[in-house]
């Protein structure tokens, strides 16, 4: 029987591959960035509003909460928007490993400052991502020294 943790790591795969494609087809949309955030957000506020008032738990978060979710939700804002912005300039692929490869810093962070054991499968997932990324950048420059 596969664990909760790979059913809830896959789902939320899942969601991130329909929220790349909506990237994309916001942009094709020709959806001005700012939009696409505001209501992105306000949205999964909603949702989780409501997720949280049918589990039980109701909006009344500690002081801890509060200096946790404000730099937090000012980043994920910050960072949608950018992302759909450059997904404008760029390609999406870029774009998303980027984003992906960006997630080897709280690794290297967990690594050094907390001691969480690096396995062969974090350690080569991580180079792949960097070779991918090297791999995108050479196509890129080959693709505009051809032009």
């Amino acid at each position: 029987m596969m664990p909760a943790a790979i059913l809830f790591a896959f789902g939320a795969m899942g969601c991130y591959v329909v929220l790349g494609l909506l990237h994309k087809a916001a942009d094709k949309a020709n959806c001005r960035p700012a939009q696409i955030n505001i209501f992105l957000f306000g949205w999964s506020a909603l949702f989780a509003l409501f997720a949280m008032i049918a589990a039980g738990h109701y909006p009344a978060p500690p002081a801890a909460v509060w200096r946790i979710a404000i730099p937090s939700g000012a980043c994920g804002a910050t960072a949608i928007f950018l992302f759909q912005t450059g997904v404008r300039r760029g390609k999406i692929a870029t774009s998303w490993l980027i984003i992906n490869l960006s997630a080897a810093i709280p690794v290297f962070i967990s690594i050094f400052f907390y001691g969480e054991h690096v396995s062969p499968g974090k350690l080569g997932a991580l180079a792949a991502m960097l070779v991918s990324l090297i791999l995108l950048w050479v196509e890129k420059r080959t693709r505009e020294t051809a032009l």
